[in-house]
Formats: C-alpha cells, structure tokens, sequence
C-alpha cells in the first residue's frame, strides 16, 4: 500500500509541477510584421498572413526570453535558387546571442521561400507586452470602485 501512495505522490507532484511551468511559459510578448505583400507573395508560395505568422511563431521563444520591447527592420534577400542571404537586423544589437538567435529563428523559415527570382525584402517589426488594461484586472472588493 505504502508503494502504492508513494507512486501516487509521485505522480501528483509532477502534474502539479508542469501544471505550474505552463503556466509561466504563456506568450506574452506581441510580435507585430509589417511587410510588401506583394514582395513576400513572390517569394513565399503560401501568402502574406502565413509569412506573418511563421515569423511571429518562430520569434516568439527569443522575444519572450530575451525580453524584447521595441522596433526593428529586418533586411534580406531571397536568390533565385530560394536561399536567403544577407540577413541583417537594425537598429545595431550589442547583444551578440540575441542576434544570433533572432538569424536562427528567421533561418528556420528558408525551406519556405520559393525559387525563381530574386527580392530584397524588409520586414519592420514591433515587440511589445500585453498588459491587462485597469478594467480587465482581477477586482478584489464586492464594490466597482
């Protein structure tokens, strides 16, 4: 019986403990793209809102570990062959593994473009956090006040 309870113990704790790591691990940071929709449409086969939303994907992890607020341009070319090259990030980062990441995360997306012709794109984007506005905060008193 004692084994019994104790692989139960066991169990619990670990769904306790995951329970609580996800809730932590929630995205809270908003990655907003702005980009040529006829210039992404050239160069990636499945349209603009999925180009949109595979960046954001893929960039979340580093905007939410590094905790990243602020505006960016993202530059590169997309060649004929459809390998991207010349990945380049401003404003300058001092902060070299967050440039790294950020190359990588973008990288991930390269089996998505489409060959034929070559582009220069550039991409803004714009982290930010979602805040709860004062109206939507959790009330602790039975009044509105």
């Amino acid at each position: 019986m004692n084994q019994i309870s104790g692989f139960m113990k066991k169990t619990l704790s670990i769904i306790a403990i995951s329970i609580f790591a996800l809730s932590f691990s929630q995205r809270n940071t908003n990655v907003e793209i702005k980009v040529d929709k006829d210039q992404i449409e050239k160069v990636y086969p499945k349209g603009l809102d999925k180009f949109k939303q595979d960046l954001a994907g893929n960039l979340q992890y580093t905007a939410n570990e590094y905790q990243v607020l602020g505006n960016f341009k993202l530059n590169f070319n997309v060649e004929k062959n459809g390998k991207i090259s010349a990945i380049k990030i401003s404003p300058e980062v001092f902060d070299v593994s967050f440039e790294r990441q950020m190359r990588r995360d973008f990288s991930r997306m390269a089996k998505h473009f489409a060959s034929g012709q070559k582009e220069n794109i550039s991409v803004d984007l714009s982290f930010s956090r979602r805040y709860n506005s004062f109206d939507e905060r959790a009330r602790f008193t039975a009044s509105n006040q």
